[in-house]
């Protein structure tokens, strides 16, 4: 008597579905491995920013030539910037401070913010960040100069703590027409200088008009492009409005 070396599946699984199965072991690391290489974690960003200054004057100082101008203010700063190149929220800060008219050629602030972050998809960052200006600059009757020095300390959640030095220097000349300003085209550079990397870290130049909305009200239009030597986003262009409003 013969005995069958024929081995019998178990009831509903096939050969096929036993072939395919492997294939799908086999294939499925592969697969993975293009998606991947044809979905890189992206290099740059575009971004549209939005920021919001409310300066609150606390006291009145006045000039040589009899004109009003605010000593000591008190300034609420809000931040919404869009971006992952589809308009979704990568930045959201909010903050205040004060600042201190020296004389007519410099000033200092100092103030907090509290910021929020997902520059890449489900990766978020929390920070608070204190931070110390000291200003110079010149007002001539048709062109400005700004030179802002900023220090700033980032306590960081899940990351060390840094501190930077910021470095902004502007450029703005007026239009005027009927000798009423029209509107004011800025050029702005600033180079960031990371202390815990010992290495200047990032370059943001920008190019914009000032624009008078009212009497109380000012508004920057800027386009943006920042470069950075660290992160993995290292190019960020952006299109931004930051609105002043005195009361």
């Amino acid at each position: 008597m013969r005995t069958s070396s024929r081995i019998s599946l178990p009831a509903g699984l096939t050969g096929g579905k036993i072939f395919c199965f492997f294939l799908f072991i086999v294939l499925a690391p592969v697969y993975a491995a293009v998606v991947a290489a044809q979905n890189p974690l992206p290099r740059s960003d575009f971004q549209i920013r939005n920021d919001v200054t409310i300066v609150l004057p606390v006291m009145k100082g006045t000039s040589a030539k009899g004109k009003s101008f605010d000593r000591i203010s008190v300034f609420l700063l809000g931040v919404l910037r869009l971006g992952q190149n589809r308009l979704y929220p990568v930045d959201e800060r909010v903050g205040g401070g004060f600042d201190f008219l020296i004389n007519r050629f410099f000033a200092v602030s100092t103030g907090y913010l509290y910021r929020t972050s997902e520059p890449l998809r489900n990766r978020r960052e929390f920070e608070h960040r204190l931070f110390f200006d000291l200003t110079a600059g010149y007002k001539w009757k048709n062109f400005t100069l700004k030179d802002r020095n900023r220090v700033e300390y980032r306590f960081r959640n899940s990351r060390p703590d840094i501190v930077r030095y910021r470095n902004k220097f502007t450029f703005a000349f007026r239009v005027p027409k009927d000798k009423k300003e029209v509107f004011s085209p800025f050029l702005a550079n600033e180079v960031f200088y990371d202390f815990h990397e010992k290495d200047w870290s990032m370059n943001e130049f920008s190019v914009g008009i000032t624009r008078k909305l009212s009497k109380s009200t000012a508004a920057d239009f800027y386009f943006l492009r920042r470069d950075s030597r660290s992160g993995q986003i290292r190019s960020v262009n952006a299109l931004g409005v930051s609105i002043k409003i005195h009361l």
